[in-house]
């Protein structure tokens, strides 16, 4: 049987070209102050949903849907088999989903109040019980345990989801992503624009608009923690307590399951790029560093203490990169000298051009991405 207590690690060190990847309400990049400096900062918002993006593009794994129409879906699903009559099957789906998920929107019959986060499999389990409860809409409570059992989708378990009219069927989330914060202090720039238009007579000169947008560019420290258990739990629904004990014990089939989203996850990480403004800048720069975890026990370290003091290049030779990762990797040393190993099962990491600067994570370097994913995947008896 696997280990229970396991928890996974990333870490990364990502260089962006001059960008506007993640912007704030007045369309700038967003930014925060992180050991007495400005620093750029790309939400962590930002990066789960470039994260399942990319998982889409890719149809790694099973994806649930951000929606207000829930009652579209399910819709979709019961006109394929049931000759229901259309008008009071759309009352049925409607009273459904207001019992068991949201309200409709003032003036909009089939949109829900907020944005729901459903599962392919629930949407299946909704409309199943629709059938079982037809004609009769009730709320019975067999049916709130049918839905909270329904296989949740990948993305679903991983960032969990919150419904505030139905708490009983939020998710707690198996991941926590934090937000990027640079390394070094950051100044932000504005570009100021034109465009002509093309068909302006010959004796018209000058621009057909004009504007500024903000960007930055800066070297990135990334970290995310995901918890095995949760994440097993919540694949297979099997998330309900009694007296504080689990209801029912994991399998490792549902480990195995939990390993495939895990794997995909890591590979994610690395590869998702955010989307913002990337036709104007194209910034599509991977990480020049990884650093993968696995701990049983102990407690997570993010490490971006690392970067209190901010990275600062004083010579020519010195490149912002290298030295990010000179002091992530001097701060581990420092960290595991002080409070030991707090449960490591496995350590891998790979990096661009890096190796003179690893330090004692030299020993974990796997020389590629996917060498360093299958590593800290190994289990070992």
């Amino acid at each position: 049987m696997r280990d229970s207590g396991v928890m996974y690690e990333i870490h990364l060190i990502q260089n962006f070209a001059p960008s506007n990847l993640n912007r704030d309400d007045t369309n700038q990049p967003k930014s925060a102050h992180f050991g007495g400096v400005r620093r750029a900062r790309i939400s962590s918002q930002c990066i789960k949903r470039a994260v399942r993006e990319w998982w889409r593009a890719n149809n790694q794994v099973t994806l649930g849907d951000r929606t207000k129409r829930l009652q579209q879906l399910i819709m979709e699903r019961l006109q394929k088999e049931v000759q229901y009559d259309e008008t009071e099957l759309r009352e049925a789906v409607r009273e459904f989903t207001k019992q068991y998920y949201s309200g409709v929107a003032d003036g909009a019959n089939e949109i829900t109040k907020v944005l729901l986060f459903v599962s392919p499999d629930e949407v299946e389990t909704c409309a199943n019980a629709i059938k079982e409860l037809w004609p009769n809409i009730e709320k019975k409570e067999n049916i709130e345990k049918q839905i909270k059992k329904s296989q949740s989708s990948a993305d679903i378990a991983l960032f969990g989801r919150m419904l505030a009219e139905h708490p009983e069927l939020n998710t707690d989330g198996a991941c926590q992503v934090a937000h990027l914060i640079s390394t070094h202090k950051v100044d932000m720039e504005m570009d100021f624009f034109t465009a002509v238009d093309d068909l302006n007579p010959a004796e018209e000169t000058g621009a057909g608009m004009m504007g500024i947008v903000g960007f930055n560019s800066a070297c990135f420290y990334r970290y995310a923690l995901l918890d095995c258990d949760q994440l097993a739990r919540n694949l297979s629904g099997k998330t309900e307590r009694e007296n504080s004990a689990w209801v029912e014990e994991l399998t490792e089939d549902d480990y195995v399951e939990a390993d495939k989203v895990i794997r995909s996850f890591l590979e994610a990480m690395v590869f998702a790029i955010p989307t913002g403004k990337q036709r104007s800048f194209a910034a599509q720069n991977l990480p020049s560093f990884g650093l993968f975890i696995r701990r049983k026990g102990g407690v997570p370290v993010s490490l971006a203490n690392a970067f209190a003091t901010p990275v600062r290049s004083t010579r020519n030779d010195e490149d912002i990169i290298g030295l990010s990762v000179h002091a992530l990797s001097s701060y581990w040393s420092d960290l595991r000298r002080v409070y030991g190993n707090q449960g490591i099962q496995a350590i891998s990491c790979f990096h661009v051009g890096q190796e003179s600067r690893l330090g004692e994570l030299r020993e974990a370097d796997k020389g590629s991405v996917e060498a360093a994913i299958e590593a800290v995947m190994r289990w070992v008896d």
